[in-house]
């Protein structure tokens, strides 16, 4: 099979291997769809952590074509996504509730083998059934959806709360239908502005440039470049007992100007929103659904033996959602 493997930092390979085979507890799938993210980005860039030499791909879908031992829940056929996130179960925030913040975390696409890749062996307590009408490319999106449901958790959104996304990026544009769904009234920032009219038609109540936003108007604002500028203005633009979110994956090392008198005199509430606790099977009903639209967001499509290209069009900041398709 066809796959790319990370090998070190700036370091992609395109590598003929062996399919694998499926152990206890297991299933083995053809992937059909995987996303490329940021965090792909970032590990080949040596800016996130990761355990090489692996396949990267965390958001991915496909059909089940074996089944290891003692699998009963699916069927070879069935359509999966993949929850790409695996707990110990054993550590102190396990044993506390908080399995996403677990202490021995480990994900398939970042320390073991993912979905950039004709196929891929996946704990079968990972996959998540799809519907039978969705489309695999949907299908992967599950993940982001989940985590986005995260980030919408952490944020608090009510009715009626005047809610600033910074970032019209396919993270952005997930959560601003989440945020539209919880009855909030969104402006999305986005310096490109051919992204503008895909905000709009996914319900955004105004798109701005990012120097247009105004200072203490906001009740939630959530960060979804990662960027240094929108993680300071973040705060500026958060009204008096705002929530604020930095959902962005920042580059590690990256440093942000923050006046911490500004936060103790508005009365803040800043949180970060990490991974995906509990949120997988609500986004696949909302994606299932139709709740949340995501194909729009895909721009572009890429076959696996183009992934470099692909991660070219991925970093360029042109692009919406870059998708890599199997036949």
């Amino acid at each position: 099979m066809l796959a790319a493997r990370f090998m070190k930092v700036g370091d992609l390979r395109l590598v003929e291997e062996d399919v694998p085979k499926p152990g206890p507890g297991e299933i083995l799938i053809r992937v059909k769809a995987a996303g490329v993210c940021g965090t792909d980005a970032h590990i080949i860039k040596g800016e996130s952590a990761s355990s090489p030499p692996v396949i990267l791909g965390h958001e991915y879908a496909g059909e089940v074509v074996e089944l290891g031992e003692g699998v009963t829940n699916f069927q070879v056929g069935d359509g999966v996504c993949v929850d790409p996130n695996i707990f110990c179960h054993s550590c102190y925030y396990c044993h506390n509730g908080k399995v996403h913040l677990c202490l021995n975390l480990t994900a398939l696409g970042v320390n073991i083998d993912g979905g950039f890749a004709e196929y891929s062996v996946v704990p079968a307590a990972q996959a998540h059934l799809l519907p039978p009408n969705l489309s695999f490319a949907a299908g992967a999106f599950v993940e982001p959806v989940a985590c986005c449901l995260r980030g919408l958790e952490q944020a608090q959104v009510r009715p009626g709360d005047e809610v600033a996304i910074l970032g019209g990026g396919p993270i952005g544009l997930i959560l601003l239908q989440l945020a539209k769904a919880a009855g909030g009234r969104v402006t999305l920032s986005e310096p490109i502005q051919a992204k503008w009219d895909l905000a709009k038609e996914l319900g955004a109540d105004r798109t701005v440039l990012p120097e247009e936003l105004p200072t203490d108007a906001f009740d939630v604002v959530i960060e979804a470049a990662g960027a240094k500028a929108a993680v300071e203005q973040s705060i500026r633009i958060a009204r008096r007992g705002a929530s604020v979110v930095w959902f962005g994956v920042s580059p590690q090392g990256m440093k942000a100007e923050i006046e911490p008198h500004e936060v103790y005199r508005k009365e803040l509430r800043i949180a970060g929103s990490f991974i995906n606790p509990f949120t997988n099977a609500r986004a696949v009903k909302l994606v299932g659904s139709g709740a949340v639209r995501v194909e729009p967001l895909i721009s572009h499509r890429f076959s696996l033996k183009d992934i470099h290209e692909a991660l070219a069009v991925h970093s360029s900041g042109k692009a919406n959602k870059v998708m890599i398709v199997f036949e």
